[in-house]
């Protein structure tokens, strides 16, 4: 099979029905479970506090165990690799997530609580293995960065509808007097629809065999500890590990503070709170393919770099005494900027592995992936902690809207300068890394010629 010609512009977006329907899936799952367990099931604050420290535990290290046992697995003919593991997952976590919504409020809250840790460990076990095998599976297929780049923003706009649904759907349903039958009925079926566009996906995945004739892993329990240290003496991989660090903390849960500033600086709700949230998306549809565009000419570290830049801006911005129209336009500008993370940051983490297999001679996308993850993970739970502190430090009243004026400016301060400067320092330690342009595409050669893979422009449409 010769990749390039079997993945048309039609085929890239049947494999990101993946990325769609799993994205219904995992946003359900995150804005809805706390509220059901407590409000629906009954189940204590604290105990669902407790269940989920420990599920965040495993999430935290799960990813490098499950993409280093992914990577060793040999290729088979006639099935592939990767492939087979993301189609095994997908029903797998849908029979956690149908049995997640079973638990019954009888239940004492013991049973409960260990009811659902054991599930929503299986659960995030098998959803760390579809996404560090479906991430390997993208690296390995398309080696050029503009190639990459498409089908992940192919894959950004497939998850934007579903996204959105899954996140409306808690709202409709938790907040209103419904019976636990019509909840439970509701929740499986968008986890069901979610299930079924990724599965329809998983169908066009193909892995071309000779692209895995002449890849190298780690073996066992000595090369991978010096897979480990190579990583560890890797210029690239050290700074853009650093710096992407710092951009997550500054953009990994933008929303937390949006939601303060609307309700507790600029005193608006409904509507008018959420008007600026969706323009965002209109915006981001529009500017996502220049981005594709931009990375062929400039290259995608300078293309990251720049739009990043973009969001930096917008936060200084909300440090200032603004009106809501301003504010508006301004979250608009900072969501155009995370637009270009949304586009580049898993093509860069592919363009960083292929610069370690070219030192390294091996190839390991899914135990890199796996620790990328794990240093992204806790960088997002850096911001919330950070606004946190400023609040509480302020005087935040929860049942107050309209605060006092060192509790807005705390706001002010937490979603507007301090996010801007730790974004700012993110991106200045981003631009030193070695691979330019011009490096950029020397590398995309040497994969395609080590690799026996012939990269071409593929038909606009099947």
């Amino acid at each position: 099979m010769e990749v390039s010609r079997y993945y048309t512009f039609g085929k890239k977006i049947l494999i990101n029905l993946i990325t769609g329907g799993m994205g219904l899936v995992y946003i359900v799952v995150s804005s809805a479970l706390m509220k059901f367990y407590t409000d629906v099931v009954g189940l204590t604050p604290a105990a669902y506090g407790v269940v989920f420290l420990i599920f965040s535990i495993w999430n935290g290290i799960n990813d490098p165990i499950l993409g280093y046992w992914a990577d060793r697995r040999p290729f088979r003919p006639g099935k592939g690799k990767y492939a087979p593991l993301i189609r095994w997952a997908i029903p797998v976590i849908g029979v956690m997530m149908f049995s997640v919504f079973i638990a019954s409020p009888g239940w004492n809250d013991i049973f409960t609580a260990v009811y659902l840790l054991v599930l929503l460990v299986a659960y995030e076990g098998f959803k760390a293995l579809l996404d560090v095998s479906f991430t390997a599976f993208k690296i390995n297929t398309f080696l050029s960065m503009k190639e990459r780049t498409q089908v992940q923003v192919i894959g950004t706009y497939m998850s934007m509808i579903p996204v959105f649904l899954g996140g409306m759907i808690p709202v409709w349903f938790l907040t209103g007097e419904f019976s636990r039958f019509t909840i439970v009925a509701i929740f499986s079926g968008a986890v069901a629809f979610g299930l079924i566009i990724a599965g329809v996906g998983s169908r066009y995945v193909k892995e071309d065999p000779v692209f895995y004739e002449h890849m190298e892993m780690a073996q066992g329990g000595r090369d991978f500890v010096q897979l480990f240290l190579s990583l560890v003496r890797n210029k690239s991989f050290l700074i853009f590990i650093s710096a992407l660090i710092l951009i997550n903390t500054a953009t990994g849960n933008y929303f937390v503070g949006y939601l303060y500033y609307m309700d507790n600086v600029l005193l608006v709700e409904g509507l008018k709170a959420t008007v600026p949230d969706v323009l965002t998306g209109v915006a981001q549809m529009l500017t996502l393919p220049l981005i594709v565009m931009a990375v062929k000419k400039y290259g995608s570290k300078n293309v990251y770099a720049t739009g990043m830049l973009i969001a930096v801006a917008g936060h200084a911005v909300l440090s200032l005494p603004i009106n809501y129209w301003i504010a508006a336009a301004t979250y608009i500008v900072i969501l155009i900027g995370y637009g270009f993370s949304s586009a580049l940051l898993s093509p860069l983490q592919g363009l960083v592995i292929d610069d370690i297999e070219l030192k390294t001679g091996k190839r390991q996308p899914g135990t890199i992936s796996g620790m990328m993850s794990v240093f992204m993970t806790i960088a997002a739970s850096i911001q919330p902690l950070i606004l946190s502190a400023l609040l509480t430090a302020a005087g935040y009243a929860g049942s107050v809207k309209q605060q006092t004026p060192e509790v807005v400016r705390a706001i002010r301060l937490g979603t507007g300068i301090i996010p801007a400067l730790i974004l700012l320092t993110g991106i200045l330690i981003f631009y030193t890394l070695p691979i330019n342009h011009k490096r950029e595409l020397e590398i995309q050669k040497a994969m395609e010629s080590i690799h026996a893979v012939k990269q071409e422009e593929t038909a606009p449409a099947e």
